[in-house]
């Protein structure tokens, strides 16, 4: 009993350093733009063998829950952004459909402010600094996301290839154990 719950203890603890670890290495790679510190940490961990399976699996739990952050980072900005323009005056629900706030150019930007009356060259000033600062944010955010993608997909290659070989060493030993069972018969 006292061996279970030392296991388990064990094993939350190990996960508990994986994450932080991941979580550091991650912040290496964001900060670097570049998924060679994640890789260098997954390769180590995939010499290792099968058995380094839940580490992989904690690393990439972890990218994923670095990923929705982003995303639901993205969402705040491009809400905070609208809550201020809209104060200021800015409509955004009238854009086109075929113009989304991404590709909304200084010339869109200003014809649209055109288009709502806006009172002053002072307060359109404002609000394209607004609307590009906060382009500018998202536009970081969303780049930090495809490195995670690309790490992700780069983990989730080792985590197929770790489960193939810890499924062909289980298959291996079943079928030694049982040509033994017959050499002994």
């Amino acid at each position: 009993m006292l061996d279970e719950s030392l296991d388990a203890v064990f094993s939350m603890v190990e996960k508990a350093f994986m994450r932080l670890q991941a979580g550091d290495v991650l912040v290496s790679c964001l900060e670097k733009d570049d998924t060679a510190p994640m890789q260098k940490l997954v390769e180590g961990l995939v010499l290792v063998g099968p058995q380094s399976l839940n580490a992989l699996r904690e690393i990439r739990a972890e990218v994923t829950t670095r990923k929705v952050e982003f995303q639901e980072e993205i969402a705040r900005v491009f809400s905070k952004m609208e809550d201020e323009l809209h104060v200021l005056g800015v409509n955004l629900a009238i854009l086109p459909d075929h113009i989304s706030i991404h590709n909304l150019e200084p010339n869109n930007f200003n014809h649209l402010l055109g288009h709502q009356r806006f009172p002053d060259d002072a307060s359109q000033v404002k609000c394209a600094r607004l609307l590009n600062s906060s382009k500018e944010i998202m536009s970081q955010l969303a780049r930090q996301i495809l490195l995670l993608d690309e790490v992700e997909l780069y983990l989730d290659d080792w985590i197929w290839g770790l489960m193939y070989q810890s499924a062909h060493q289980i298959g291996a030993g079943i079928v030694r154990s049982g040509k033994l069972k017959k050499q002994l018969h």
